[in-house]
Order: C-alpha cells, then sequence, then structure tokens
C-alpha cells in the first residue's frame, strides 16, 4: 500500500467515527491538499481494484474499509453499526 493510501484510509477512517457516515471524494481531496477530484477518484478506483477499499459507483458516501467498523446514532439514540461490509 502507498503512503497516498494509507493516508485515504486513515482519513476515511477517522471521518466515519466522528461522523457517522463516508467521506465524499471532495472531502478526500481537502484533505489531501489535491486540486482535482479526478485525481483522488483515480486513486480511489485503483484501491477498490486491490480490494483496500470498496464503494457504490455513482453514489456518493458508500465509500466502505474492509474490517473498519464505525458507530453512530440513529435518531432514536440507538446505536447502529456499520463494519464495513
Amino acid at each position: 500500500m502507498t503512503k497516498t493510501e494509507q493516508r485515504i484510509i486513515d482519513y476515511a477512517a477517522e471521518y466515519m467515527v466522528k461522523n457517522g457516515y463516508p467521506p465524499t471524494v471532495r472531502d478526500i481531496t481537502a484533505e489531501l491538499g489535491y486540486k482535482s477530484t479526478s485525481t483522488v477518484f483515480e486513486k480511489l478506483v485503483k484501491m477498490r481494484q486491490d480490494g483496500i477499499i470498496n464503494y457504490i459507483d455513482g453514489s456518493p458516501r458508500t465509500l466502505t474499509v474492509p474490517g473498519c467498523c464505525y458507530v453512530r446514532f440513529n435518531p432514536d439514540g440507538e446505536e447502529d453499526q456499520n463494519d464495513g461490509e
């Protein structure tokens, strides 16, 4: 895994824990200091091909990191878990 890929994983995991949902490509682009979302998108495509992450094409905030579990609370205050699958 490259350093950039690791930075993306670290940021995505931290973002998901903090916010309860995954970051967008724009969020990741801003965090890494890139100017173009296409650069980050190309990296995400490669990471998905390598099995490092997964996401649904054309849908924002669907990025998952296998093995990464984050917890969020639904409007009723009950805990929901997402195990990255």
